[in-house]
């Protein structure tokens, strides 16, 4: 298993190192007040596309600890990290896109790519464009560096959104906003706190109505994998090349 999480991630306590969540009990308490716990929701919602979701892909950022290479690009087990992604939303979401400002490195791959509409803010501002281009109320939001996105759990938190704002998975580090589900009419929210110069997600996140998915029940869908790692160095790079052997 990989050993780092998303860069996205937020810290549940800034400055202390959170270790790991424990396994999931065997009954695994529910989420929220709808109920639906993730082990409930993994094996009903095992393997099929959910028509009313659409997968983001964003891929910003100028990877300096990558020697600015484009990180989707690279490739993990011989396949471009961005390809993986595709395909796990593609089996996964009705519709896809992607979120970029220059689209000419995607050409040939059969993905709606658009810009930012206020470019230079970060995740939140390209979690402001997916809002704005996808055509379904709701919406799940990755990086293009995150080989080992999990479908199970994207399904999951698709189904316990009900008419919240957001299904953000929170795991031993904290939040984990990009493997999240928001809801498509928070779009006007962002603006403000773009042009404030406040690009936190998990400030953002804290100021909606989220479900957050405890980490117990997080670990559950995280067994083979490290679901929310991504490359920022080269060594993340050979990481995920090793685990990927594994799996």
């Amino acid at each position: 298993m990989c050993a780092r999480r998303c860069a996205g991630a937020i810290p549940s306590t800034p400055g202390r190192k959170i270790p790991p969540a424990p396994p999931p009990p065997a009954a695994p308490s529910r989420a929220a007040h709808d109920g639906a716990g993730a082990r409930m929701w993994r094996e009903q919602m095992s393997a099929h596309v959910i028509e009313g979701l659409t997968g983001v892909v964003l891929a910003g950022g100028l990877g300096r600890r990558m020697g600015y290479a484009n990180k989707g690009l690279l490739t993990v087990a011989g396949e471009a990290v961005l390809d993986r992604i595709l395909a796990r939303l593609a089996e996964t979401c009705g519709h896809v896109l992607m979120v970029a400002n220059d689209p000419m490195p995607y050409a040939g791959r059969n993905v709606r790519v658009v810009p930012d509409a206020l470019p230079g803010h970060g995740a939140l501002g390209g979690l402001h464009a997916a809002l704005l281009n996808a055509p379904t109320d709701m919406v799940f939001v990755c990086g293009c560096d995150m080989p080992f996105i999990s479908p199970a759990l994207i399904r999951a938190l698709a189904g316990m959104l009900d008419d919240r704002d957001a299904a953000v998975p929170r795991d031993g580090y904290g939040l984990q906003p990009l493997h999240a589900v928001y809801a498509r009419r928070i779009a006007p929210l962002i603006p403000p706190a773009l042009l404030r110069g406040d690009l936190k997600m998990g400030r953002f996140i804290g100021t909606l109505d989220a479900l957050i998915l405890p980490p117990e029940e997080t670990a559950g869908f995280a067994a083979e994998a490290d679901i929310f790692f991504n490359l920022n160095t080269p060594d993340d790079l050979e990481q995920a090349r090793l685990a990927a052997a594994r799996l």
